[in-house]
């Protein structure tokens, strides 16, 4: 059996951004990662497409209201786990689409950030019932080449810092079509848990509201012998 990658996959990667369809996304399928590259220098972006806007079980909650304090509780997190720079697309929570619009917009992000690494959803994945996170994989996907012609919107790269894409690498999270990187996060997962915490709109009991998350880091784990583990699929792109 081939053996499997752990962080050494990443071993490339200076400048990593994270795609993703809402706030807190980064932090419970990613957060362990992400602390050890922000630790060994690497420069993380966050991109969520979506407010997070409905994302609540208090039908009293006001949609603006909510945007505002889970944009805040994102920039809670990022500083917990030492990202760079977060954004946000502006898109409504239940309506993302993989359209022209979205793509443009995450093509301009590849073109600021200079990112060499993408994480994302998986698309393909069949299991992926979130039509948000199908879309914010999808469109992720989707930007990947034309960010790097410089015919394609061309206004984009009059913009300060910003110059043709240049990513190199692809993985997938939130995938179970034979995942080949399993990274060990125990070391770090008291700071992952700690940036999911930030989310207080999302999980108001603290840890006890992430006994789930725990419970699929600690199956990913049985697959490297280790408490928790974060798994991805790494894409071949052309």
């Amino acid at each position: 059996m081939e053996s499997k990658k752990g962080i050494e996959a990443f071993e490339k990667t200076e400048r990593l951004i994270v795609v993703a369809a809402h706030p807190d996304d980064l932090e419970s399928l990613c957060g362990g990662v992400v602390t050890f590259l922000t630790r060994r220098g690497v420069q993380i972006f966050s991109a969520n497409c979506t407010l997070g806007d409905i994302g609540a079980q208090d039908a009293n909650m006001v949609r603006p209201a909510l945007a505002s304090t889970r944009l805040a509780e994102t920039e809670e997190a990022a500083r917990i786990l030492g990202i760079t720079k977060t954004f946000n697309l502006g898109h409504h929570d239940g309506e993302l689409l993989p359209d022209l619009n979205l793509r443009g917009q995450i093509a301009r992000l590849y073109r600021l950030t200079q990112a060499d690494t993408l994480l994302t959803f998986d698309p393909y994945w069949t299991g992926q019932i979130h039509p948000d996170h199908r879309a914010a994989g999808q469109a992720a996907l989707d930007a990947y080449m034309p960010a790097k012609m410089p015919l394609y919107r061309p206004e984009q790269l009059n913009e300060s810092q910003a110059g043709l894409g240049c990513l190199e690498q692809v993985f997938f999270f939130s995938t179970d079509r034979d995942p080949d990187v399993f990274v060990d996060v125990t070391a770090v997962y008291k700071t992952k848990l700690a940036a999911c915490m930030a989310h207080r709109s999302q999980f108001p009991k603290g840890e006890e509201s992430l006994e789930w998350l725990k419970e699929i880091d600690r199956r990913q784990g049985e697959a490297i012998d280790a408490t928790y583990a974060e798994s991805f699929k790494e894409i071949r792109v052309w």
